[in-house]
């Protein structure tokens, strides 16, 4: 068998294999969905229900206090179960397993690198997730010849902070947990209290 002719068995073998990698990691993404959506659904339906209670007693309050004090009230207990209902999801996000956690890192740092020549600031924990195959995946998505630096922060508690010469780039947990309150309190707060 020639050289060229096992070089290209290689490489087909190795697409195959990428092939059903690929489908079970979107097999094993799709039943997380599944599971996330499921917990996510039941959250809501317990913060739901607390609410509820909530919205009673505050109706209770505004029927011995002035109005504005029961709108000052019932703003509070909304603001509240909004909180609690972003704080469990952020510690859904905290706690993911390893897996989960470095498949999320590689898809931030592909999505929102500056350029090829960065510094990617992460939190320790994730940080020890970074072996030779996730910096090499990391590399591959952002070009062969990317110069990519890896450092933990303390202050990141999830997600990564890119640094290049281009720009920096916060997709910390932080930065997405706030960018995604201001966006979607509202309609959180439509779906939970309206009547």
């Amino acid at each position: 068998m020639s050289s060229q002719a096992l070089i290209d068995k290689i490489i087909k073998t190795a697409e195959a294999e990428a092939e059903q990698i690929t489908d079970e990691i979107i097999r094993r993404a799709a039943d997380n969905e599944k599971t996330m959506i499921d917990k996510a659904e039941a959250e809501v339906a317990r913060i739901k229900k607390e609410s509820d209670e909530k919205c009673a007693q505050i109706k209770r309050i505004s029927s011995l206090t002035s109005g504005l004090e029961a709108r000052k009230a019932r703003l509070h207990a909304r603001r509240t179960v909004l909180e609690e209902a972003f704080d469990c999801a952020y510690q859904m996000m905290l706690s993911q397993p390893d897996e989960k956690r470095l498949d999320y890192i590689k898809k931030l740092i592909a999505k929102y690198a500056p350029s090829s020549k960065l510094t990617v600031y992460l939190s320790e924990k994730d940080l020890l997730l970074i072996d030779e195959k996730a910096k090499a995946d990391i590399k591959a998505s952002l070009g062969n010849d990317a110069d990519v630096r890896f450092n933990a922060d303390k202050k990141i508690k999830g997600g990564v902070y890119l640094c290049s010469e281009l720009s920096d780039v916060d997709a910390t947990l932080d930065a997405v947990f706030e960018e995604l309150h201001d966006k979607y309190e509202a309609e959180a707060d439509r779906i939970l209290f309206s009547e």
